[in-house]
């Protein structure tokens, strides 16, 4: 006696019955009586906003007056942040994937500090982990 599920080489396989089963939804049965799952709150588009009116005001305003390394560090720390600007990123890490050296990245984090655009919440340590950072509006931007 051979396996049903089991089809030998060059066989063709047995048309699939869609029909018979219900769909699913989070592992039961859907019906038509039952709602459609909710949102959690907060979770809409506002954080979306925010991120692209923060990216639409650091391009705006900023982008003729800094230098390569501000960009990229900028830029990389945008990528890697939350919905609330705050990313944990080593200066090692940022220079590695911006293809600059730490100190040129240090530099560069150190004017964005001094133009308003970055703020560190903590100083990363070789202990302690990362250095955290939050975004912040450049200023005549929008939040």
């Amino acid at each position: 006696m051979t396996d049903p599920r089991i089809i030998p080489p060059g066989e063709v396989l047995p048309p699939m019955d869609l029909g018979e089963r219900p769909a699913r939804r989070n592992g039961r049965a859907a019906t038509d009586a039952e709602p459609k799952p909710k949102r959690k709150p907060g979770r809409g588009g506002g954080a979306v906003r925010r991120r692209f009116a923060l990216l639409n005001a650091f391009i705006d305003g900023e982008l003729p007056r800094r230098a390569r390394a501000e960009l990229a560090a900028w830029l990389l720390l945008y990528r890697h942040a939350k919905a609330d600007g705050i990313v944990s990123a080593s200066v090692a890490d940022l220079a590695r994937r911006a293809g600059r050296d730490e100190s040129a990245i240090r530099r560069a984090l150190k004017r964005l500090r001094e133009a308003g655009l970055v703020e560190r919440i903590k100083r990363g340590t070789l202990a302690g982990g990362p250095s955290v950072w939050r975004l912040l509006t450049p200023e005549g931007g929008r939040p």
